[in-house]
C-alpha cells in the first residue's frame, strides 16, 4: 500500500499539483486529500481510480504494474502482482462488509424504537378515546 501512495505522491509533484489542486479535482478538503498520501485513511479501488484520472497516469503505473510484466511466462511472478492487487481487494472488501454491518445494526435500532414509537402513539389514542368517553358521560349526567 505504501508503494501505491509513493507512486501517487511522486506522479502528483511531477504533474506540479498540491494537496490542494488534487483535492478540489476530487471534491475533497485538502486535509482528507492528504490523509489518504499519507496512509491515514483507506484508498478505496474508486478513489484510486478517480486519482488516476486526475493525474492522468494508468492504474498499473500507480501500482507499480508495468506492460511487459504482463506479457511475462514466468508465472511465479504474475502471481505475486496478482497477488497484490488481490490484497488490495481485500481490504477494501472488508471495510465494505464491516460498514454494511454498521449499517445493518443501525437500521435495526431505528426499527424498534419506531416500533415502540408507534405503541405509545396507539396507547395515547386509547387513553384520549377512554377521557373523551368519560367527558362525554359526565356531561350526560349533568
Amino acid at each position: 500500500m505504501k508503494n501505491i501512495l509513493d507512486n501517487i505522491t511522486k506522479f502528483r509533484k511531477e504533474k506540479g499539483l498540491s494537496y490542494e489542486n488534487i483535492a478540489q479535482c476530487l471534491d475533497l478538503s485538502p486535509a482528507a486529500y492528504r490523509k489518504i498520501e499519507l496512509c491515514q485513511t483507506h484508498l478505496t479501488v474508486e478513489r484510486l481510480y478517480q486519482i488516476s484520472e486526475v493525474l492522468k497516469v494508468t492504474i498499473a503505473k500507480l501500482l507499480s504494474i508495468e506492460q511487459e510484466q504482463y506479457n511475462q511466462t514466468n508465472k511465479d511472478q504474475a502471481t505475486g502482482y496478482l497477488q497484490k492487487i488481490e490484497n488490495f481487494y481485500q481490504e477494501n472488501k472488508e471495510i465494505y462488509e464491516k460498514l454494511a454491518e454498521s449499517q445493518k445494526e443501525t437500521i435495526a435500532s431505528q426499527a424498534k424504537t419506531i416500533l415502540a414509537e408507534q405503541g405509545s402513539i396507539e396507547a395515547l389514542k386509547a387513553l384520549v378515546a377512554s377521557l373523551q368517553a368519560q367527558l362525554a358521560e359526565l356531561k350526560n349526567k349533568s
